[in-house]
């Protein structure tokens, strides 16, 4: 068992009314705390070859960003989503999307035609603003995009 403050010679164990309570103050100090949720895309329709891009502001308390995306291809489709995150100082210039790849900074959603996926992305905050780019990589067929963000302090 591990102790915030170490116990007194006088007080080596804890009674059971005491570690049920020792146990609610530690989860409860400990729990990760979240905004509310936040849709930033509903079956949004993304062309071929193109993109979209969602732009997030952290305040002092946030830790991370949590991005949902989940996307529905077409039948046709031939290939799959690229979601890259970029960061911020100012809101105004971000990373590259070539940069941000090259430092690891994506993910590749699963791919099948006509086929539903989704992923849950934790994105750590490094800036005040990160902007999350969603990339159709197939150049003909359009895919749709639901995108939900909340923040984690």
């Amino acid at each position: 068992m591990v102790f915030k403050t170490p116990p007194t010679r006088q007080s080596t164990f804890l009674t059971s009314e005491n570690a049920v309570s020792y146990a609610i103050r530690v989860t409860t100090e400990s729990a990760p705390r979240f905004n509310s949720v936040t849709q930033d895309l509903t079956n949004y329709s993304l062309a071929g070859g193109n993109s979209v891009s969602v732009t997030k502001q952290a305040d002092a308390n946030n830790s991370a960003l949590v991005v949902t995306v989940r996307v529905a291809y077409a039948t046709s489709a031939t290939a799959g989503v690229r979601v890259v995150w970029l960061y911020s100082p100012d809101g105004t210039n971000y990373d590259s999307v070539n940069d941000a790849v090259a430092q690891g900074n994506y993910y590749d959603l699963s791919f099948a035609a006509g086929g539903t996926a989704q992923a849950t992305l934790l994105i750590p905050l490094f800036a005040p603003y990160v902007q999350i780019v969603v990339i159709n990589k197939d150049s003909s067929n359009a895919t749709t995009v639901s995108l939900w963000a909340l923040f984690m302090r």
